[in-house]
C-alpha cells in the first residue's frame, strides 16, 4: 500500500514491509521470518527511549518475514482500532542502529478495510497482537529490474531489519456530538484562543490529556456559504501542537490566507470543517491519526487548529 509504505520510507528511508499471516502459535509468526531467530530486544527505560538490539550478522533475508520477539501484556488489538507504534532499523549486515522514532511521538496505523485489502499481511500480523508488544520484521528491497526482467524481491536481500512496539491500540476516533464538546469545554478540557494585534494566541490546558475524537468548537458562527464536498476555501489559520503549545504554522504569520480545497488537507480538517459556513471561526483539535500521521517533516500527534473560513466556492457542478 504506498500510503504505509512512503510512510517508513521518509521516516527510516526504508520501504514498509509487508507481513504475512501465520497461525496462532507463540511466537508469532509471518512469512520468511527464519533470518529473525537470532534477535534479542532490551528494551529502554520507557516508551521515548530506543531499544537495545541483537543479532546474528549479517542477517540474510530474501523474502518478507516477521517475529513477535516479546509478546505485550496489553489488549489485544482488535480489527477496526487505530494502532500506535515507534521503531527503530538496523542494518542487517552489521547490526547498526540506521534510526529511530523512539524521541517522537508515536506513529500511528489504521486496522481498517483499506490496509486489510492492500496490505494484509501487516492487518494480519497486527490485529490480534497485544499491545506492549515488540515486533521485527525485514523485506527485501525491490532489486532493479535488467532488460526483459521484472522487479523481484527475491532478486535482492534486505538491507535493513526494523524492531517496532506496539504503545496503543485505541477504537477510530469520531467527530463529537457538540453537546460532548460543551461538556470538555465546561470541564476546561479544551484549548482556549485570544487574539491580539489580529494574531491567535492558543493556550492548552494544563493536566488534562488530549481528546480521543475529533474536536469541533465553534467560537463564532458564521452566515455565508457552508463547506462540503469540493468546496473551495479561503480561510486563516493557526496551528499548534497539543504537547508543546507551540506554533508550527500559522497564515496569520504569512500575512495572507491559504486557498484549499476541502478534499485536499487533512482529513481532521476535511471531516472537522465540513458544514462550517463562511465568516465562522472555529477551533479543532486533531488526533494524529487524522493528521499528518507520520508524514516526516510534519507535527505529529494532537494538533489544534484555530481556523477563520474567509469565504467559500461551493464545488463546481
Amino acid at each position: 500500500m504506498d500510503f504505509v509504505r512512503k510512510l517508513l520510507a521518509l521516516v527510516l528511508g526504508v520501504a514498509l514491509l509487508a507481513l504475512t499471516a501465520c497461525g496462532s502459535g507463540t511466537p508469532k509468526t509471518v512469512g520468511a521470518a527464519e533470518p529473525l531467530s537470532s534477535i534479542k530486544v532490551t528494551p529502554g527505560a520507557d516508551d521515548n527511549t530506543a531499544p537495545k538490539v541483537e543479532f546474528d550478522t549479517p542477517m540474510k533475508a530474501t523474502a518478507p518475514g516477521a517475529k513477535v520477539i516479546e509478546e505485550g501484556d496489553g489488549p489485544e488489538i482488535k480489527a477496526g482500532q487505530d494502532v500506535s507504534y515507534k521503531m527503530s532499523g538496523f542494518n542487517t549486515k552489521d547490526g547498526k542502529e540506521v534510526g529511530n522514532t523512539f524521541t517522537q511521538s508515536a506513529l500511528t496505523l489504521s486496522m481498517v478495510d483499506e490496509l486489510k485489502d492492500a496490505d494484509a499481511e501487516i492487518y494480519d500480523i497486527l490485529v490480534g497482537t497485544k499491545v506492549g508488544s515488540w515486533v521485527a520484521y525485514v523485506r527485501p528491497e525491490d532489486a532493479p529490474a535488467t532488460e526483459g526482467e521484472s522487479k523481484s524481491a527475491e532478486s535482492a536481500e534486505a538491507a535493513q531489519v526494523l524492531v517496532l512496539k506496539v504503545i496503543g491500540a485505541t477504537d477510530k476516533p469520531r467527530k463529537l456530538s457538540q453537546d460532548d464538546v460543551k461538556k470538555l469545554k465546561d470541564d476546561g478540557a479544551l484549548p482556549t484562543v485570544e487574539f491580539k494585534d489580529d494574531k491567535p494566541t492558543i493556550t492548552i490546558p494544563k493536566g488534562k490529556d488530549a481528546p480521543k475524537d475529533l474536536v469541533v468548537d465553534v467560537l463564532k458562527e458564521g452566515k455565508g456559504t457552508a463547506i462540503g464536498v469540493g468546496s473551495k476555501v479561503t480561510a486563516n489559520y493557526a496551528g499548534v501542537r497539543w504537547e508543546d503549545g507551540k506554533v508550527f504554522d500559522s497564515s496569520y504569520d504569512k500575512g495572507k490566507p491559504l486557498d484549499f480545497d476541502i478534499n485536499g488537507v487533512i482529513k481532521g480538517w476535511t471531516e472537522g470543517l465540513d458544514g462550517v459556513k463562511a465568516g465562522s471561526r472555529v477551533m479543532l483539535t486533531i488526533p494524529g491519526s487524522m493528521a499528518y500521521d507520520g508524514q516526516a517533516g510534519a507535527p505529529q500527534g494532537t494538533l489544534v487548529f484555530v481556523v477563520d473560513v474567509k469565504s467559500v466556492e461551493p464545488a463546481s457542478k
